[in-house]
């Protein structure tokens, strides 16, 4: 299984120092696809990527599974990652439609489409109990599919700039995030990042934190 603070951290670290100087940018932005490549499943590799190593053999029941006293699911952190990555690569990075819409929400059989961060257990139960997990697997990687194209047509010329009001305004317009301030607060975490900020935070490190804690549930699973 993978260990965040032993394999992980050290590239995030590097990523960061990459990102961050115009003539090292581009470097920057290869290790970026290398890790973004890792926590998600679209195409066949010669050694198994980290996300494809903890899909394999997952469930429904595996998937939906959730530990007494425990908040998240596996489709619930899948959900959490993928809305933020689709959010946050397409609006506040690319100012492009997301991926979600509504033929995909048609396809999931769900009616929210934020993030999930406010979401209470019981929130959770009901996403669980509606979300067509096959359907789940397929956005991701096509969220996945379509940030690599955006990542490519990065330049460091424009390493710098931070999501602009409009973009901002997006975020709340077109519901990926709620009102509620376990929700909202990320319009400002956010709006406050550069675009080489965003790559570190959240397309990257936040993603292989949670497809840890799926790892972690997936082993709970008896």
């Amino acid at each position: 299984m993978i260990s965040v603070t032993k394999d992980w951290n050290p590239k995030q670290k590097k990523l960061a120092l990459l990102l961050s100087k115009s003539e090292s940018f581009i470097e920057g932005i290869y290790l970026c696809l290398e890790m973004h490549n890792q926590v998600h499943d679209m195409e066949k590799e010669n050694k198994p990527t980290i996300y494809q190593q903890l899909i394999n053999g997952l469930t429904s029941e595996i998937i939906k599974f959730r530990p007494e006293n425990n908040f998240a699911s596996i489709a619930w952190n899948l959900w959490h990652i993928t809305r933020i990555e689709d959010a946050v690569s397409n609006i506040l990075i690319n100012n492009s439609d997301q991926v979600l819409n509504a033929t995909w929400m048609n396809k999931l059989n769900i009616k929210i489409n934020d993030t999930g961060n406010a979401f209470s257990k019981g929130d959770v139960d009901r996403f669980d109990s509606e979300i067509n997990i096959a359907e789940l697997l397929k956005y991701r990687k096509a969220v996945g599919k379509n940030t690599q194209k955006i990542l490519k047509k990065l330049t460091a010329e424009g390493r710098k700039i931070k999501p602009g009001k409009e973009q901002l305004d997006r975020i709340v317009a077109e519901g990926v995030l709620t009102g509620e301030k376990d929700s909202i607060w990320l319009l400002d975490f956010w709006g406050k990042k550069t675009v080489s900020g965003l790559l570190t935070m959240p397309v990257t490190r936040h993603q292989i934190v949670h497809i840890n804690d799926c790892f972690k549930l997936k082993k709970k699973y008896k």
